[in-house]
């Protein structure tokens, strides 16, 4: 049978019995609850959250608040820069790995590898949903509704202004600090809170509505929890390959 990154013989075939199917059941229940408390959530911010939270804005915010959070909103910016960035950092573990370089943190240059790798799925996979969603679901802007009162959807693939649902710069911060806190946990809560105040620049320089963001989270959350999996368990040892390995058979990098 031809070799695939994903294939048994990546996870010592012949170690370890099949995971039963009991835990797959309950991972999915818990997938489906966590999915129908995040619509819940996401359907009362855009009842009734959304159009107060961004007039209070509006009437509180001062120009210089409104500056400082557009200067935090721009790490949100270009996730393509933190892909290519990743996957320097990719080439740099792969390798440390070859030359058996020494690494101060847990896991080695092995777990960076992975995590790297990881990101650049976790921005690529969430960032065409996200891209998608935005002009699939044509949601209209803040600016829209604080000009002239307009607050719901247009035509699907309208355009801007139509494109707030969800939150791009959002997405690539919650992506990358998701990935981060979970290859990196002792740095979880730095970056969670870089996060957090790149979604607030959204909420406060009016671009976006607070379930855009939230949005954006959920997807970043579950982009991560989803793909984890295949790039950081220690029996795949596909990810700390060379990419043209990566489809090679056997155990060897």
């Amino acid at each position: 049978m031809p070799h695939t990154p994903f294939s048994s013989a990546d996870r010592q075939a012949g170690s370890a019995p099949l995971p039963s199917s009991s835990p797959r059941r309950g991972r999915a229940t818990r997938w489906l609850v966590c999915a129908l408390a995040g619509v819940a959530v996401l359907a009362l911010l855009a009842r009734y959250g959304d159009q107060a939270l961004a007039v209070f804005l509006r009437d509180h915010v001062s120009r210089r608040v409104d500056a400082i959070f557009d200067a935090i909103g721009q790490l949100g910016e270009d996730g393509e820069n933190y892909a290519i960035g990743a996957l320097v950092v990719y080439a740099l573990s792969l390798a440390g790995i070859r030359r058996g370089w020494r690494a101060r943190w847990q896991g080695g240059y092995d777990r960076l590898a992975r995590g790297a790798l990881l990101m650049v799925a976790v921005l690529a996979a969430g960032g065409i949903i996200t891209g998608f969603l935005k002009h699939a679901v044509a949601r209209a802007r803040p600016e829209r509704f604080l000009e002239n009162g307009f607050y719901g959807l247009a035509q699907a693939f309208s355009g801007q202004p139509f494109t707030s649902f969800p939150s791009s710069h959002a997405f690539t911060a919650f992506a990358v600090a998701a990935t981060i806190a979970v290859v990196l946990p002792r740095w979880r809560w730095p970056v969670i809170t870089v996060a957090v105040l790149v979604a607030a620049s959204r909420l406060v320089n009016l671009d976006h509505y607070a379930s855009d963001v939230l949005a954006s989270g959920l997807i970043a959350a579950a982009m991560v929890a989803l793909l984890a999996p295949w790039f950081l368990d220690g029996r795949l040892q596909w990810p700390t390959r060379l990419p043209w390995q990566w489809f090679r058979t056997g155990q060897s990098r």
